[in-house]
Protein backbone atom coordinates (compact mmCIF):
# COMPACT_ATOMS: atom_id res chain seq x y z
CA UNK A 1 0.00 0.00 0.00
CA UNK A 2 1.25 3.35 -0.88
CA UNK A 3 0.06 6.70 0.16
CA UNK A 4 -0.35 9.48 -2.43
CA UNK A 5 -1.41 13.09 -2.07
CA UNK A 6 -5.05 12.73 -2.89
CA UNK A 7 -5.22 8.55 -1.65
CA UNK A 8 -4.35 5.43 -0.52
CA UNK A 9 -3.09 3.11 -3.45
CA UNK A 10 -3.36 -0.79 -2.96
CA UNK A 11 -1.97 -3.33 -5.44
CA UNK A 12 -2.67 -7.23 -5.11
CA UNK A 13 -3.20 -10.54 -6.39
CA UNK A 14 -6.34 -11.19 -8.05
CA UNK A 15 -7.38 -15.57 -7.99
CA UNK A 16 -9.32 -16.48 -11.50
CA UNK A 17 -8.63 -18.66 -14.12
CA UNK A 18 -4.88 -17.63 -13.84
CA UNK A 19 -3.63 -15.23 -11.32
CA UNK A 20 -3.47 -10.86 -11.88
CA UNK A 21 -2.48 -7.61 -10.35
CA UNK A 22 -5.64 -5.67 -8.98
CA UNK A 23 -5.53 -2.27 -7.51
CA UNK A 24 -7.94 -0.37 -5.11
CA UNK A 25 -7.74 3.31 -4.10
CA UNK A 26 -9.26 4.60 -0.53
CA UNK A 27 -9.39 7.70 0.59
CA UNK A 28 -9.20 6.95 4.03
CA UNK A 29 -7.15 3.92 4.28
CA UNK A 30 -10.41 1.74 5.67
CA UNK A 31 -12.74 1.85 2.55
CA UNK A 32 -11.29 0.90 -0.37
CA UNK A 33 -12.66 0.96 -3.90
CA UNK A 34 -11.85 -1.31 -6.72
CA UNK A 35 -10.22 -0.57 -9.89
CA UNK A 36 -8.78 -3.77 -10.67
CA UNK A 37 -8.14 -2.56 -14.71
CA UNK A 38 -6.35 0.63 -13.81
CA UNK A 39 -3.56 -1.27 -12.18
CA UNK A 40 -1.43 -0.47 -14.70
CA UNK A 41 0.02 -3.68 -15.79
CA UNK A 42 -1.42 -6.89 -17.29
CA UNK A 43 0.50 -10.33 -18.84
CA UNK A 44 2.65 -10.06 -21.74
CA UNK A 45 2.03 -11.47 -25.11
CA UNK A 46 4.87 -14.44 -24.95
CA UNK A 47 6.87 -15.20 -22.75
CA UNK A 48 7.66 -15.53 -18.83
CA UNK A 49 5.16 -13.54 -17.54
CA UNK A 50 2.40 -14.65 -20.20
CA UNK A 51 0.32 -16.81 -18.52
CA UNK A 52 0.00 -15.30 -14.67
CA UNK A 53 1.47 -11.78 -12.38
CA UNK A 54 0.96 -12.26 -8.96
CA UNK A 55 2.32 -10.90 -5.74
CA UNK A 56 2.91 -6.76 -6.76
CA UNK A 57 5.31 -5.17 -3.88
CA UNK A 58 5.01 -1.69 -4.98
CA UNK A 59 7.86 0.88 -3.91
CA UNK A 60 8.59 4.74 -4.31
CA UNK A 61 12.19 5.26 -4.78
CA UNK A 62 14.53 8.57 -6.72
CA UNK A 63 10.83 9.58 -8.28
CA UNK A 64 9.78 7.16 -9.74
CA UNK A 65 6.96 4.47 -8.87
CA UNK A 66 8.68 0.50 -9.59
CA UNK A 67 6.91 -2.91 -8.72
CA UNK A 68 8.47 -6.07 -8.47
CA UNK A 69 6.07 -8.88 -9.01
CA UNK A 70 6.03 -13.11 -9.76
CA UNK A 71 5.49 -14.48 -13.29
CA UNK A 72 4.27 -17.80 -14.65
CA UNK A 73 4.01 -20.74 -12.05
CA UNK A 74 4.18 -18.19 -8.98
CA UNK A 75 7.14 -16.83 -9.87
CA UNK A 76 9.28 -20.17 -10.81
CA UNK A 77 9.64 -18.56 -14.26
CA UNK A 78 11.50 -15.14 -12.98
CA UNK A 79 10.64 -11.74 -11.28
CA UNK A 80 9.35 -9.25 -13.14
CA UNK A 81 10.07 -5.03 -12.41
CA UNK A 82 8.22 -2.53 -13.93
CA UNK A 83 8.54 1.39 -13.51
CA UNK A 84 5.83 4.08 -13.23
CA UNK A 85 7.54 7.51 -14.74
CA UNK A 86 5.97 9.44 -12.32
CA UNK A 87 4.77 9.40 -8.88
CA UNK A 88 1.07 11.18 -8.32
Amino acid sequence: MIRDSDCYRMWYSVRGTAYRIGYAESADGITWQRADPSAGIEVSRSGWDSEMIEYAYVVDRIGARHMFYNGNGYGRSGLGYARLQSVP
